[in-house]
C-alpha cells in the first residue's frame, strides 16, 4: 500500500488569504489540508500571537511585538481585507474541534511555560509538532516536556557540498534531542539525503512547494510531508496520485 504525504498548509492557505490569520486558516481546511502550519511571536506580557515578522505596521511605522501587549497587538489589522492578528489560545480553540495536524514554528525564546500551558489547555485532537530554527527553543521544549514531537527547520543552504557535509551534523544533533522530525528546505531533496533522514528514524517534511509537478515527484521519492502555500493544488495533486 502506498502512503502518500501530508499535506501542510503554510501559515494556511497563504497563496489566497492573508498569511497566519483565520481566514488562511479556514481556508486551509476547506481545502483538505491534513495540517496547518503557522509562526508564533511573544508579546511583552508573554502571551503568544501568530504572525511571521518580528513587528508589525502600527499607524505608519513599524514595532516590535516583544514591545506590545496583546491587547495592543488585538487593535491591530492586517492584509488587504484587515485581519486581525490570532492569539495562540484563539487559534487553538477553533482547532480543537478540528481533527487537524497542528505545526508550531516558534520564532522567539522564551515563554515555553506559556506555550505548554496554553497548549495543554486547549488538547489538540491530534499531538502538534513543535518546530524552529533555533535549537534553543527546541532544547527547551525537550527538557520541559520530553514526549513532545520537534522538529528542527533547516533553510536553503546554497552550496550543494554544504549541504552534504552540514547533514551528519544535524542527524547527529537530531539523535541526541531525540528529534520527531526535520524541516528541510526543498532544495535539500535528493534520494540520498531523503535515505539518510529515514534511516535516521526521523519523518521528512519539506518547504515550501508550490508547483504540483514537483509536489509529485516529492510524493513518489517518499517525504512524509509536504508544506504549501497551496494546500488546495498539494491535496489535489496527492488525490489524483491515488
Amino acid at each position: 500500500m502506498t502512503i502518500f504525504p501530508k499535506i501542510i498548509a503554510h501559515r494556511g492557505n497563504s497563496a489566497l488569504c492573508h498569511e497566519n490569520t483565520m481566514a488562511a486558516f479556514e481556508r486551509a481546511v476547506a481545502d483538505g489540508a491534513d495540517g496547518i502550519e503557522f509562526d508564533l511571536r511573544l508579546t511583552k506580557d508573554r502571551r503568544w500571537v501568530i504572525h511571521h515578522d518580528a513587528d508589525i505596521p502600527v499607524d505608519g511605522r513599524r514595532r516590535l511585538i516583544m514591545q506590545m501587549t496583546v491587547k495592543e497587538i488585538s487593535a491591530v489589522r492586517v492584509g488587504p481585507k484587515t485581519d486581525p492578528i490570532p492569539t495562540l489560545t484563539e487559534f487553538l480553540g477553533w482547532a480543537k474541534s478540528r481533527d487537524i495536524r497542528l505545526v508550531f514554528d516558534i520564532k522567539d525564546t522564551g515563554g515555553i511555560p506559556e506555550l505548554i500551558a496554553a497548549v495543554e489547555a486547549a488538547a489538540p485532537p491530534q499531538p502538534p509538532v513543535f518546530s524552529a530554527f533555533r535549537r534553543s527553543v527546541l532544547r527547551d521544549i525537550r527538557r520541559q516536556r520530553p514526549d513532545w514531537k520537534i522538529a528542527l527547520i533547516v533553510g536553503g543552504v546554497r552550496s550543494a557540498l554544504a549541504r552534504r557535509l552540514w547533514l551528519g551534523a544535524i542527524l547527529r544533533w537530531a539523535r541526541r534531542h531525540n528529534l520527531h522530525a526535520l524541516h528541510l528546505h526543498e532544495r535539500w531533496v535528493t534520494l540520498t539525503t531523503i535515505a539518510r533522514v529515514k534511516d535516521a528514524g526521523l519523518n521528512l517534511a519539506v518547504w515550501t512547494v508550490d508547483d504540483p509537478a514537483r509536489v509529485a515527484v516529492l510524493a513518489a521519492l517518499g517525504v512524509d510531508s509536504i508544506i504549501t502555500n497551496r494546500p488546495d493544488v498539494g491535496t489535489k495533486t496527492v488525490k489524483a496520485l491515488a
